[in-house]
């Protein structure tokens, strides 16, 4: 048993022994609706254990945690009325902390969902942290109203403690459920974008791996630079290609435009083709330089180089046929280029003239006059 298991375990006999004292002392005073609060949520911190064992399902440690965490907060009030009464500060405190819950869970979810979307979509950290933001506080707000609501049509509260929910206390829980949610999407941003999201990373490969059922897809993508190796040792074919550098030329150590419209060729042939995938960072006898080699300052720079260069010579249009991301492979960074086949026939934009090149075998060729008139006829036309 790991530190993380041993937490969960501490926070689960704590809260359940916690929920069952607040049980014994609802009997003591037939306060039967405590009674059943209490039951209620003692049930509820099951709810993880029973999802594992008939869905198969595993929770991480922490994130079981999180779960049972928020469960005992959202009937603490009910079960711990005359502390709550008597410090009037410890119902705001009780709902900052099950906002930071809810939180930080809407934060996880968030970066699980976009993990893999980030480098291919253009998604950033700050959109990332946007949508845990309005995920969480639109679950916080919604629970509010929902309490709200119980307790003004069929006085669901707890009046003996005199913790009716007015329309003020209602602002301010969600004045302090939009500042909670808020920091905590901050955080997570701050936290990503300082290039600390490895460890997130390994917090959700390990949820995924634990549930490859239930995330087929991103279990078979959870180790993107093995895959690239693969790649790499079947060779350059029909719709594998290397190219050494985006723009520099190794030769004279310079920027070269020959260089970039031999990438670009290559990914208009491949839409004009049957698609096909372009490395950029790979020599013809499969050596790794990355793209260090084009003496960039940094990823972003590069990807903007290459998001530019598709749009000057392709079209932004053609954009969502290519799917590029930077694979950290050997200590080097490739770029990985999905082409998909385009529906329209593709040009390239050389100077005043447009080119149109497709894949035949393992090169890239130009063609133009009547073959090209046939082949777009036979190609988009039919």
């Amino acid at each position: 048993m790991d530190n993380a298991d041993r937490i969960r375990l501490y926070f689960s006999i704590t809260f359940r022994a916690l929920l069952a004292a607040a049980g014994v002392i609802a009997v003591v005073r037939n306060d039967w609706l405590n009674l059943v609060l209490a039951l209620f949520a003692l049930t509820l911190t099951f709810l993880p254990t029973i999802i594992e064992k008939e869905w198969e399902f595993d929770f991480p440690s922490l994130f079981e945690t999180l779960i049972l965490i928020f469960i005992y907060l959202s009937i603490f009030p009910e079960t711990m009325g005359p502390l709550i009464q008597r410090y009037w500060w410890w119902y705001l405190f009780v709902h900052a902390l099950s906002a930071f819950v809810i939180g930080a869970i809407g934060f996880s979810l968030a970066y699980l969902l976009f993990r893999e979307r980030r480098t291919t979509t253009g998604l950033t950290p700050a959109i990332v942290a946007a949508f845990s933001f309005c995920l969480s506080f639109t679950i916080a707000t919604i629970m509010e109203i929902f309490i709200f609501t119980m307790e003004f049509l069929f006085e669901f509260n707890v009046q003996r403690y005199d913790m009716r929910t007015t329309t003020l206390d209602l602002i301010i829980y969600l004045g302090i459920n939009l500042a909670v949610t808020l920091s905590v999407a901050v955080a997570g941003f701050v936290y990503i974008r300082h290039h600390r999201e490895h460890l997130l990373d390994q917090a959700v490969i390990r949820f995924i791996e634990m549930n490859p059922r239930f995330f087929k897809r991103y279990h078979e993508q959870t180790d993107p630079s093995e895959k690239l190796l693969k790649l790499i040792n079947k060779g350059e074919g029909q719709k594998l290609e290397f190219k050494s550098t985006l723009r520099m030329n190794l030769h004279t150590s310079k920027p070269d435009k020959r260089i970039e419209h031999a990438v670009t060729k290559t990914i208009v042939a491949y839409l004009n083709s049957n698609g096909g995938h372009l490395l950029v960072g790979v020599c013809d006898d499969k050596t790794i330089l990355g793209i260090e080699e084009d003496n960039f300052q940094n990823n972003d720079k590069f990807n903007l180089h290459f998001t530019n260069l598709i749009g000057r010579s392709i079209g932004n249009e053609f954009l969502p046929y290519i799917d590029s991301e930077l694979v950290n492979v050997q200590g080097r960074f490739v770029l990985r280029v999905d082409c998909s086949p385009s529906d329209i026939p593709v040009f390239l934009k050389e100077g005043d003239k447009e080119e149109f090149y497709i894949r035949s075998a393992a090169a890239t060729i130009e063609i133009s006059g009547r073959k090209l008139i046939e082949y777009i006829d036979r190609r988009f036309r039919t």
